[in-house]
């Protein structure tokens, strides 16, 4: 189509023809062609991803030389901050040493001054000369050595009895200079511990050797600061002794002590001067080590900072760098990718649209349709068209114009066609071009001849022109026509058949699509033809609508059967619900392949509406039979069965079928069979109803008792049949029967109990009671049963239970404790009220009486209770009998308003009796002060000990603080005389705090309280006193 809007304008520049017939003639190819093709393929191919490749290369060594210059930044830095923390480690030890090496200076002085008379205790005293120069806690080692070799003295130090023997004092005594003599001798070869030692010579007056004074200086000293070095956990302290190449330091909690530990010191380039490297590693957190010099003395302070703290911000921004680089990567590989993708499908459509321009040639000639491709003619530019050009014409349309193509091509249209200059065509070109709208049509043209033909037109846009397809269709359209009138025929009877017709497409390209939808149809579902016609079943119809089935088209694709549907629900828009007799059919076209789907439908809703109302009421009476809670029998004349319930069949046994006709007399009982003959025979005579109980033995063996009554059905004064009714009463029967024996097994029981038992009605008359309740009162079941219990219990006795009686007729469950004497003994019986709910579950209409004798267990009770009330030690009451009693005595102060007292007391300095004698004095001695306690106490008076030395006295009504407190002195001053205790005699006194209560709204341990702060005070004051506290209103 390009091709041909290329061609000239005006009619005097003729267009070339469409194809070329010089281009199908091929240069000689020379040898180098392929090969130079294949380089320039290459070329395109590989450019792009080239220059990516190069600029990502370019980009990751600039990221790499980048990231080793600040890596080495990072570890200069790292170098530098553990040097300084070097230097000021060293400058630390160095001013510790000097300050200790003065120490030996001033203690030679002071030495030499008093003509040796100077000894450790007085230099090292507080505030002397020793803390002129050190501070005294830290308590350095110190020893004095006389001329030979022998420790006079000595100072926080452990040293052997003679050091004559040692290096460092026979240096001493050969050199008679005065200086400090430091070494780092180890005093531990298993530990590999060490110490840094100063040593100084001492001389007489005579400037003869006299001795030394040595200090030690524990390493491990220095290397325990970490505050001082602001390190983190991971960093490491190390001092080195120079000489022996002895190592102690410390990395967090851990404290390192070795001689194996192995400094190299590597250089520039690669290292920083002041860098160490370990051989082997303390641990294995890599660091980066710097040291320093001690001046003066042989050590070496090295520090170690770890290399993950020191580089960590290198680190960071390394991965900075990294995922900025990588994501500068990706988005470059990303846009090289794109870039070649897009380069890709270019050189794809280029080919595609050269395969293309081939193909259409090929079909432009081998086309059936006639094709004409028509260029505008202008008289001048900017004129409007007066004429077409052929531009290009296949063989077919040669033909058709009757011309040869060569002829045609280059000439104007409108001279060889004067037949197309009418408006169908002329003016119907020039709109399709200025319109660039494409233009379908079919017409009849009638040739010069008088003959008609039919054609389909197809005009499309190109540029300044049009291509026109020209087809002949004429075969077509007459069999179209007549195949229209057979259609017209097939509608109109179709509409006027009194069954829903419809006929849907089963071709794939329109399948479901409505193209018959007749009058009955639209009748019965309320959906127009011209609603549902050429719409798909899914468009025109609700998905729930019944005519819209694809289980049913997918059956008849597969299968090419009859779907036959004799009762299909069709719900319509109204909401009513309509049934269908439904058939789909399908339609096959020549080739045996389905090309529509007939399906014809009868309404048959009126008929099936009545067919179910009778079924409705068929199954009703036999439901209202078969729910009657009677068995219901019909007898013929002949006394046959005709109809049975299934009531019927459950109490019998006998299925339906074995009862009809003379087999529902079949389950009775042999011994009542002639009982219903005889009745039967008697029915008939007399016409009377005949009612008795009967019973039918089951198949399984099983027993029923029946309530049977069998009546005449009477016609005009004549039997035509009879009607019987069966009704279980076994339940009934078994339920009596178990009464009774649940009674009997009841009674049994209640006698058997231990307790008495009984009950009484809401007239307070008694209904029921055991043996014991009778052996209890001294009555006879006889006697007691439908009395009252006034009249039983006498006045005296009712007058007690008479309010109990009242709170459980009111629905209360009571349970309470009586005391009484029978024939001398005390007991006490616990007593329990039940009300009894009727059957309304509203009204009490008795209650049940369970009176038990529980004096053994109350007297257990009370013993444990009191038991568990005593201090096993002493006999008093211990904390927990204290606290009961305490809270009786406040509750009884507060009912009575009198006054009462609490005392808290301990012993004063028990603890040093106890661990200076043992526990057993210790115990005899709480024994004795108990026993002093109780004597000094009055009688009333409740003493506890609470635990330990801790005693508690409860004094109740007195008259005025005053006498408690008189109490409080004569306890104290009766506690100051010695203790007697199997030889030992033991002095010790008693601190008493004193509270008083009298109607206050305090608990017991708010006042046991108070009188602890009274005895803390009392403690506070010097013991062996009381303190009391003030009387609140």
């Amino acid at each position: 189509m390009r091709k041909a809007a290329d061609f000239g304008y005006h009619a005097r520049h003729a267009a070339p023809p469409f194809f070329h017939e010089s281009s199908l003639q091929a240069p000689v190819i020379a040898i180098t062609r392929p090969l130079q093709r294949l380089a320039r393929r290459l070329y395109r191919i590989s450019l792009v991803p080239l220059f990516a490749l190069i600029l990502l290369l370019a980009l990751w060594a600039a990221v790499y030389y980048q990231v080793g210059q600040e890596r080495a930044s990072a570890v200069r830095d790292a170098v530098a901050a553990s040097q300084s923390l070097a230097r000021t480690l060293a400058d630390h030890t160095s001013f510790t040493l000097r300050q200790t090496d003065h120490a030996t200076q001033l203690f030679k002085l002071k030495y030499e001054e008093t003509d040796g008379g100077l000894r450790l205790n007085e230099f090292t005293r507080r505030q002397g000369l020793l803390d002129s120069v050190l501070p005294s806690k830290l308590e350095l080692p110190i020893a004095l050595i006389d001329a030979h070799g022998n420790v006079i003295d000595s100072a926080h130090a452990y040293l052997p009895e003679n050091l004559a023997a040692q290096p460092f004092f026979r240096a001493l005594a050969a050199n008679a200079s005065d200086t400090v003599l430091v070494d780092t001798p180890m005093l531990d070869a298993d530990g590999k511990r060490w110490t840094i030692r100063l040593a100084r010579r001492l001389n007489d007056a005579r400037g003869r050797f006299a001795g030394a004074i040595v200090i030690h200086v524990d390493p491990t000293y220095f290397v325990d600061d970490y505050d001082r070095l602001n390190l983190d956990e991971h960093g490491a302290l190390m001092l080195v002794a120079r000489d022996s190449g002895l190592t102690v330091g410390r990395i967090g909690e851990q404290l390192i002590l070795s001689d194996r530990i192995d400094f190299r010191m590597p250089g520039p380039p690669r290292h920083a001067p002041e860098e160490l490297l370990i051989e082997p590693p303390v641990d294995a957190t890599p660091r980066i080590y710097s040291y320093r010099e001690l001046p003066r003395y042989p050590l070496l302070a090295v520090v170690g900072v770890s290399r993950a703290v020191a580089l960590a911000r290198f680190e960071h921004r390394r991965l900075l760098y990294v995922g900025a680089l990588l994501a500068a990567s990706v988005l470059i590989a990303g846009f090289t990718a794109l870039l070649m993708r897009q380069s890709a499908r270019l050189r794809r459509s280029i080919r595609q649209a050269t395969e293309t321009q081939a193909l259409l040639r090929a079909a432009h000639h081998g086309s059936l349709d006639s094709v004409l491709l028509l260029k505008a003619w202008r008289p001048a530019p900017g004129k409007p068209v007066e004429d077409f050009i052929f531009a290009d014409v296949n063989e077919r349309a040669a033909d058709m114009l009757g011309k040869p193509r060569s002829e045609l091509l280059g000439q104007r249209v409108l001279a060889h066609m004067p037949l197309l200059r009418g408006e169908r065509f002329f003016q119907r070109f020039v709109l399709v071009m200025e319109t660039r709208q494409p233009l379908e049509d079919e017409f009849e043209l009638t040739l010069a001849s008088g003959a008609t033909r039919w054609l389909r037109h197809q005009v499309v846009p190109i540029t300044d022109g049009v291509a026109v397809t020209s087809r002949d269709i004429s075969a077509r359209k007459h069999d179209e026509l007549a195949l229209q009138d057979n259609r017209s025929f097939l509608q109109s009877l179709i509409d006027h058949l009194p069954v829903l017709v419809y006929v849907k497409s089963a071709r794939p390209e329109n399948f479901g699509q409505m193209e018959v939808w007749n009058k009955a149809a639209e009748d019965i579902t309320g959906h127009l033809a011209a609603d549902v016609i050429g719409k798909t079943d899914f468009q025109a119809f609700p998905p729930d609508f019944g005519l819209h089935d694809a289980e049913d088209d997918r059956a008849i694709l597969a299968e090419h059967g009859v779907i036959d549907h004799t009762e299909k629900p069709l719900r319509l828009a109204d909401g009513s619900l309509r049934y269908l007799r439904a058939v789909s059919v399908p339609v096959f076209d020549e080739r045996q392949q389905i090309e529509h789907i007939l399906c014809i439908a009868e309404d048959i809703s009126q008929r099936r509406q009545q067919e179910l109302e009778l079924r409705q009421k068929q199954a009703e009476l036999a439901a209202v039979n078969d729910a009657s809670p009677l068995g219901l029998v019909r007898l013929d004349r002949q006394r046959r069965c005709t109809y049975v319930n299934r009531t019927f069949e459950s109490i019998t046994g006998l299925p339906r079928a074995a009862a009809l006709g003379a087999g529902w007399t079949s389950a009775l009982h042999p011994d009542d069979y002639p009982l219903m003959h005889v009745a039967l025979e008697q029915l008939t005579r007399s016409h009377a109803p005949f009612q008795s109980t009967l019973r039918y033995l089951q198949r399984d063996g099983r027993l029923v008792w029946v309530s049977v009554k069998i009546a005449p059905i009477l016609i005009d004064g004549q039997i035509e049949g009879y009607v019987g009714t069966l009704d279980d009463i076994t339940t009934l029967r078994e339920s009596e029967v178990a009464l009774l024996e649940s009674e009997a097994r009841l009674r049994t029981i209640a006698d058997t109990l231990p307790a008495m038992i009984a009950y009484i009605d809401a007239d307070q008359v008694y209904r029921f009671l055991n043996i014991a309740y009778e052996r209890e009162f001294g009555l006879t079941g006889r006697q007691a049963l439908g009395k009252r219990v006034r009249d039983t219990v006498g006045e005296t006795r009712y007058r007690t239970v008479a309010p109990y009686i009242e709170r459980v007729l009111a629905g209360e469950t009571l349970s309470f404790e009586e005391e009484d004497e029978k024939e001398g003994i005390e007991r006490c019986l616990e007593v329990i009220y039940i009300p009894q709910i009727g059957e309304d579950k509203l009204q009490v209409v008795g209650f049940h009486v369970m009176r038990q004798d529980i004096t053994v267990q109350k007297r257990e009770k009370q013993r444990l209770l009191k038991l568990a009330q005593v201090d096993a030690l002493t006999g008093l009451s211990n904390r927990a009998g204290f606290q009961q009693k305490l809270s009786d005595a406040m509750h009884a102060s507060r009912q009575q308003q009198h006054l009462m007292a609490v005392m808290y007391m301990d012993i004063d300095r028990f603890k040093p009796v106890n661990d200076t004698h043992g526990h057993g004095t210790g115990d005899a001695l709480l024994r004795a002060f108990a026993q002093r306690l109780t004597h000094t106490m009055r009688a009333t008076d409740i003493i506890a000990r609470l635990g330990g030395d801790e005693f508690t006295i409860i004094m109740e009504q007195i008259t005025r603080p005053e006498d408690a407190a008189v109490l409080a002195e004569k306890i104290v001053a009766a506690m100051q005389q010695p203790f007697e205790l199997d030889g030992i005699t033991v002095r010790i006194s008693a601190s008493i705090g004193l509270a008083f209560y009298r109607d206050e709204d305090i608990s017991p341990a708010v006042l046991l309280q108070r009188a602890d702060v009274l005895l803390y005070k009392a403690k506070q004051d010097g013991r062996n006193t009381y303190r009391a506290g003030a009387l609140t209103a």
